[in-house]
């Protein structure tokens, strides 16, 4: 029995691959304790604008206004019992992040495909690694990603050419693209929005990336079927962002001992 079966794990994703390479101590509170913490504000405006977005992408007549109107309402419904100290200003931004993202993307023309399911067996892992795309484009042979950020990065970060990588593989000689996206126009380069690709290279590399972190996190598990046990052999970084919510430090403190 591997290791995942051991922890009836059926399958992997980006973002669970991501956590165990950032953080393995909040991995193993997440994923074998069944600790869940809140939506955090921006986790939220991010799927928000998405779909604000994307009622836009479906229905070309629609007005910006009734765009984020959706994108409101979904963050709202979502945030509703939530408390968070960035609640009310990250709502406050989505009407930028809908305005000035909606327009690059209908150049593309009407989506094909929209949150839909994608699964790829990475070597010598024994289970799958699954995801969800943004957006694909048949008519261009192109997947689209929506990153909503603060500011503008030079280049696609590692755990979302991971993401990449995997939306890539699972759609044969499909281009994989990451629209990152700001509320408002830079006051330099004037730009609100900047698009990056993922080249072959990038993605064999990402594809290599993600089968050795596998790897490593089945042999992990394979040392023990006792999930506190496994967490008295890692030390969290309660410093790093991903422990910022009180509930889920809380939690670490108890399993963890500090």
């Amino acid at each position: 029995m591997n290791g995942f079966e051991q922890h009836n794990i059926t399958h992997l994703s980006a973002s669970s691959l991501n956590l165990w390479a950032n953080d393995c101590g909040l991995w193993l509170l997440e994923k074998l304790l069944g600790h869940r913490g809140p939506p955090t504000a921006l986790m939220a405006r991010g799927r928000a604008v998405e779909e604000g977005i994307h009622v836009g992408l479906i229905n070309p007549d629609a007005s910006v206004d009734d765009c984020i109107a959706q994108a409101l309402g979904a963050y709202d419904r979502e945030m509703a019992l939530v408390a968070h100290d960035r609640r009310e200003s990250e709502r406050a931004a989505i009407p930028g992040y809908v305005t000035n993202g909606l327009p690059h993307l209908r150049e593309y023309g009407l989506p094909t495909g929209y949150q839909e399911r994608v699964e790829l067996r990475l070597p010598d892992v024994p289970v799958p690694v699954i995801g969800f795309i943004d957006w694909r484009f048949n008519q261009h042979r192109l997947i689209v990603d929506l990153k909503t950020s603060e500011r503008l990065p030079s280049f696609i970060s590692p755990s979302h050419a991971r993401q990449g990588a995997i939306y890539a593989c699972a759609h044969d000689n499909f281009a994989m693209r990451f629209a990152y996206l700001k509320p408002a126009l830079g006051k330099k380069d004037a730009r609100a929005i900047a698009v990056y690709e993922l080249d072959a290279k990038q993605i064999d590399r990402q594809i290599m990336a993600l089968t050795q972190i596998a790897i490593r996190l089945e042999r992990f598990l394979r040392l023990s079927r006792d999930a506190e046990e496994l967490c008295g052999l890692v030390v969290p970084d309660f410093e790093k962002f991903v422990w910022s919510d009180p509930s889920t430090r809380a939690r670490g403190a108890d399993v963890f001992g500090f």
